[in-house]
């Protein structure tokens, strides 16, 4: 059963316009779990809600202009037809993610096999959450697709199959694979969502949990604001990544839930990494007491420490992909030299 042991890895954006650069800095820097690098600053289409959209049916896509949206005609009934057959085939590579859409992928993939890290003890790949891109599609009438149960189920199987196509590529190293989801509209759940029920939201995000655990790889969730953890907890996933440098309290309530949660095998990703100006201010021992202090009011609950150890990762906070790239360079920086730190005090 793989362990996470304070293995550092990452949400997956970087600010690099150059992707040899980027590459570089997760070689550098994610040695056990290296990510591929979503460069977003590069162009339109590695935007996270756009990254994932080549096959999905009725959108239009117009990078130039910088505009992205869904046009369901009355008459839908062939390209919906034609979406569930090369669906239902289960050929992932019918939903492969191109190099205009990222031309991180299949260069850290060849890096890897060129210079494989010597600790390398995992690979992960990431795709945006159906929540979060069926909330920030929109149709013609100005309307989240998340309403649209037609096109949010279409969105949902996409990425299953985006998630797959990433780990069939990555079978060419015999190691543990993990697929993050990127959640971010999570944070909203509650206020903008009211009408989105929490049924919904499981059963949408277990459906993708499910077709990666089919594909023998880990499954894990990022939220990057507060959200219903408990609820995370109860679907199927592996891991669960937040941000614990601005939410660590949010989290720590759930002192119960996250005892279940681990003693399942669960994996908590601290994002303990701060990926906002604060990152300057930051060194490796003021976060490392950060995160001990948080432990250990977990263990003064009754969590077992060798469970938290066995089942953490270090992470930034959120993506860096916004950040300067000073600034976005010392965060992978922090996290490496955090996690080497923190796993010399526990081994």
């Amino acid at each position: 059963m793989f362990k996470g042991n304070f293995s550092a890895t990452a949400i997956g954006s970087f600010p690099h316009k150059d992707v040899d650069d980027a590459c570089n800095l997760v070689l550098k820097t994610l040695t056990e779990i290296p990510c591929w690098p979503q460069l977003p600053e590069r162009d339109m289409r590695e935007e996270m809600c756009v990254q994932y959209t080549e096959g999905l049916p009725f959108l239009k896509l117009y990078p130039e202009d910088r505009k992205i949206y869904v046009d369901m005609p009355d008459d839908n009934t062939d390209e919906l037809e034609e979406f569930y057959s090369k669906y239902l085939s289960e050929d992932a590579e019918l939903f492969s993610i191109s190099q205009n859409f990222s031309i991180g992928f299949m260069n850290m993939i060849k890096r890897l096999q060129e210079e494989k890290p010597e600790g390398m003890i995992a690979i992960k790949g990431q795709i945006v959450g159906p929540i979060t891109l069926a909330g920030s599609l929109k149709g013609t009438d100005d309307i989240p697709i998340l309403h649209n149960s037609t096109l949010f189920d279409a969105v949902v199987k996409l990425l299953a199959m985006k998630a797959c196509w990433q780990i069939e590529k990555f079978s060419k190293f015999n190691i543990p694979k993990i697929i993050f989801l990127d959640e971010p509209y999570l944070s909203s759940y509650g206020s903008a969502f009211a009408s989105l029920k929490k049924e919904q939201i499981v059963d949408s995000l277990n459906e993708i949990f499910q077709a990666i655990h089919k594909h023998n790889a880990l499954a894990g969730i990022h939220c990057c604001g507060n959200t219903d953890w408990p609820m995370l907890m109860e679907t199927q996933v592996d891991i669960i990544s937040f941000d614990a440098y601005g939410y660590m309290e949010k989290m720590l309530i759930y002192k119960q839930e996250i005892d279940s949660f681990l003693k399942r095998g669960g994996i908590l990703a601290w994002g303990i990494v701060p990926t906002s100006h604060d990152v300057n201010e930051a060194t490796t021992d003021s976060l490392l007491e950060k995160l001990e202090s948080a432990i250990d009011s977990l263990v003064n609950k009754g969590i077992e420490r060798r469970l938290i150890n066995e089942n953490s990762l270090i992470t930034p906070s959120c993506g860096t992909g916004t950040m300067p790239l000073e600034e976005a360079e010392r965060a992978m920086i922090l996290t490496h030299d955090l996690s080497m730190k923190i796993k010399e005090r526990y081994k």
